[in-house]
């Protein structure tokens, strides 16, 4: 077996404990032991058995009552549970706290987180993908936060390319969980009839555990399941936690973090295109460099071929040349011989064509006579 590191088995269980669902905004109820404040506030939850080392960070203590952060108070936090990998231990991080006497609110969050898990809307193999190169970004939340600023600016900064289509809806109150939910219909019908919608923004900027109900809604919720439109959910900060969260395709821990996810940066993209044109056009310079280098290089060697197959044939027709100069028969008259013709004027090559008593025709070099046969004899091979 291969040991693995301290801060590999550190950050396995980080991340494990982190892709749980069952351990984001639950609500734990237990004694406060052991409160310290040290710019953030640091203590434990205890019951009869066991402790629970617990955190409340700065940015959340704003929206938690002081009053009941003293030790020995009976109390129900809402949170999610985080491991520190480089100190080697978990804590509960705390967004919302209430006297335990009054917990309703988180039984009732925790009751319908449960619910819609167990229906499925919170499978990953529901979650539709965010498009890579977006031409229309919907935004529901209110028109008068600092949510639907920060979008706008993040978006326009990054890209100048993509629409921004708005979708006004409040984001507290009592009827804020139906106005975003028409919001978010109207944006599948806009999207539905002729101007596509890429990906939808739906949320608010931080606020108390009360300020952000509406986003715990259970018909918001199917509502964003049902949304055609991918549905980034932005709520809060990045400690909040909301049930839009779990069925939203993307969470974003915050609304500029969502307009930082829904576009590319179109700068860094022609830089991009730019840097691959440039290496495009450097290779096929050099590829035309080397098919060049190497057409002269065949050029040559089929220059060299050619001038050598010339030669060769140059050689064997001089050597025909002589071989039929040398085979001319007027060539053998040159040198004192003489062809002996029938009657017919067919040349006689053997002395057994020679009879005696009969004429022949001598061909020599400028001339022929004629001459009778007398004797006959044969000479020995090689007898001249």
């Amino acid at each position: 077996m291969k040991p693995v590191t301290v801060t590999q088995i550190n950050e396995y269980i980080a991340r494990k404990l982190a892709g749980d669902l069952n351990l984001r905004n639950i609500a734990v109820t237990g004694e406060i032991s052991g409160l310290s404040f040290r710019g953030h506030a640091y203590f434990t939850l205890k019951d009869e058995n066991s402790v629970l080392r617990a955190v409340i960070w700065q940015s959340s203590l704003q929206g938690i009552d002081r009053k009941l952060l003293t030790d020995g108070r009976s109390v129900t936090a809402v949170g999610t549970i985080k491991v520190y990998a480089k100190g080697g231990y978990y804590s509960f991080q705390i967004h919302y706290l209430e006297d335990a006497g009054i917990g309703k609110a988180a039984q009732e969050f925790e009751a319908l987180r449960r619910k819609l898990e167990a229906e499925g809307l919170f499978d990953r193999k529901y979650k539709k993908p965010l498009p890579p190169f977006p031409r229309t970004i919907g935004v529901v939340t209110s028109t008068e936060g600092d949510a639907l600023r920060d979008i706008r600016k993040i978006i326009l900064k990054k890209n100048d390319f993509v629409d921004i289509l708005i979708f006004p809806a409040y984001v507290q109150g009592v009827y804020a969980a139906k106005s975003l939910i028409e919001g978010i219909r109207t944006a599948n019908a806009v999207s539905a009839t002729g101007r596509p919608i890429d990906i939808l923004i739906v949320g608010r900027g931080g606020g108390s555990v009360e300020d952000l109900a509406a986003f715990n809604d259970e018909a918001l919720a199917r509502a964003i399941f049902a949304s055609e439109i991918p549905v980034i959910s932005a709520v809060g900060h990045e400690t909040n936690f909301s049930i839009s969260d779990f069925v939203a395709d993307v969470r974003a821990e915050t609304p500029t973090a969502a307009a930082e996810i829904a576009v590319p940066d179109t700068e860094e993209l022609r830089r991009t295109i730019t840097g691959c044109r440039q290496i495009l056009l450097d290779q096929m310079h050099s590829r035309i460099l080397s098919e060049r280098r190497m057409l002269d290089a065949r050029s040559d060697l089929l220059r060299l071929n050619m001038k050598k197959k010339l030669d060769s044939t140059r050689h064997a027709i001089e050597r025909s040349e002589l071989l039929l100069r040398e085979g001319d028969p007027r060539r053998v008259f040159d040198r004192g011989f003489a062809a002996v013709l029938n009657p017919e004027g067919r040349i006689i090559p053997e002395i057994g064509g020679i009879t005696a008593g009969d004429s022949y025709v001598i061909r020599m070099k400028n001339g022929s006579f004629t001459a009778v046969a007398g004797e006959i004899r044969i000479h020995q091979e090689g007898e001249i």
